[in-house]
């Protein structure tokens, strides 16, 4: 019988690594009503790694920058047509 002070350790198909709880939580987040794909998607890519890169906020950054930009100027449906 085990004392009530020790902790019992989940099996081994329970126990989840760091990158597995990230990725699972970038595609729980992209899964969620009202939640911004396009943004999620960045934030899944660069910051919700186990090791993101050393600029890892700056290309964040930068991917949010654009992503802005291309939706505060979409593509003129006429000029695609003509």
């Amino acid at each position: 019988m085990a004392d009530a002070g020790e902790q019992r350790t989940p099996a081994a198909a329970e126990v989840e690594t760091p990158a597995d709880f990230l990725a699972n939580l970038g595609n729980a987040l992209r899964g969620k009503e009202n939640v911004d794909v396009g943004l999620a998607d960045i934030l899944a890519k660069h910051l919700l790694t186990a090791s993101p890169a050393v600029d890892a906020l700056s290309k964040a950054k930068d991917a949010i920058l654009k992503l802005a930009a291309e939706r505060a100027d979409p593509p003129n449906p006429e000029a695609a047509n003509g």
